[in-house]
């Protein structure tokens, strides 16, 4: 396993391809359609290779059953050492992951492999998560809290994509939330992300956690279902109400505009909805959002 400070977007594509290439990792080339509904910016990537993944808690892989369980209570495939690039802070394995249509994507794992996905994060996954995003400033993190957040599997882990989530840019401008279907919270760290600590983060976080809770009434003690994006110095949180709608589902990639499907079809179920639509739905709808005209809260 190679030492942290050795390594470079360049290895961790090198790994990437090479198991692409013996059929190790699923990849797979997609067809981009780029749309805008309500002033929001989506962009589908259909990829036929992503049908091979379990995308529901539960849901089993034949190809991968008898490969060996990310650590004891894991429900992570993992097939092959090489996937793991290396280990940080003592509480995360930094990895590939298995399923791609970036080149390549992260896993962050908890060590610890009986911690749920419908637990908040803490310190430790803060941590890590400040430690991939200046090491490699090509991706953005993210996490998806409980299954009504768009998790498939339960072993808590976070995800590295390659930047910039689509609609990104739209969320951050200050007259934005008249441009987004959904409520969310967000937070620039004035000091950049190398001048924040994990537990300047995880103060927001908690911030964000406790408004979530009062927007849509859920104790202290159930799971608040929620997303959390972490790129260019912010941290975006949208509470979460579904993780799907009339067949359109969304993870938290997904509600940022950029949405994975492996078929035409799946594109069809969102623009029958309406793509606007389909995140008020699956997130808590915005009262300060210039609705579509007919539509109704419910």
């Amino acid at each position: 396993m190679p030492d942290v400070d050795d390594l470079s977007e360049e290895k961790l594509i090198t790994t990437f391809d090479r198991l692409v290439s013996e059929g190790i990792i699923v990849y797979g080339p997609h067809e981009s359609i780029k749309v805008e509904d309500e002033y929001y910016p989506i962009e589908f990537r259909i990829c036929s290779a992503l049908a091979t993944k379990p995308h529901t808690v539960g849901a089993s892989n034949p190809a991968f059953n008898q490969s060996r369980k990310w650590g004891p209570g894991s429900d992570m495939f993992c097939p092959d050492e090489r996937l793991i690039i290396t280990q940080l802070n003592g509480t995360h394995d930094l990895a590939l992951n298995l399923f791609c249509v970036d080149r390549p994507q992260l896993l962050l794992l908890a060590l610890d492999s009986y911690k749920r996905q419908h637990e908040s994060l803490d310190a430790d996954d803060f941590a890590v998560m400040l430690e991939v995003l200046q090491r490699f400033p090509s991706f953005y993190v993210i996490f998806n809290c409980g299954e009504k957040g768009g998790c498939s599997r339960v072993h808590k882990h976070l995800q590295g994509l390659l930047g910039p989530p689509h609609a990104f840019s739209r969320l951050i401008r200050k007259e934005s939330k008249r441009q987004a279907p959904f409520h969310y919270f967000v937070h620039r760290f004035e000091k950049g992300f190398t001048g924040t600590s994990s537990s300047d983060i995880l103060t927001v976080y908690a911030k964000f956690i406790d408004q979530s809770r009062k927007l849509m009434s859920i104790d202290e003690k159930d799971t608040c279902p929620h997303n959390v994006v972490m790129w260019h110095d912010y941290i975006i949180m949208i509470p979460r109400r579904k993780a799907s709608t009339e067949g359109a589902s969304a993870n938290a990639g997904g509600m940022m505009g950029s949405v994975w499907v492996t078929s035409q079809e799946h594109v069809d179920k969102w623009l029958k909805v309406g793509c606007a639509n389909v995140l008020r739905e699956l997130g808590v709808p915005s009262k300060d959002f210039v609705r579509a005209p007919g539509w109704a809260e419910t």
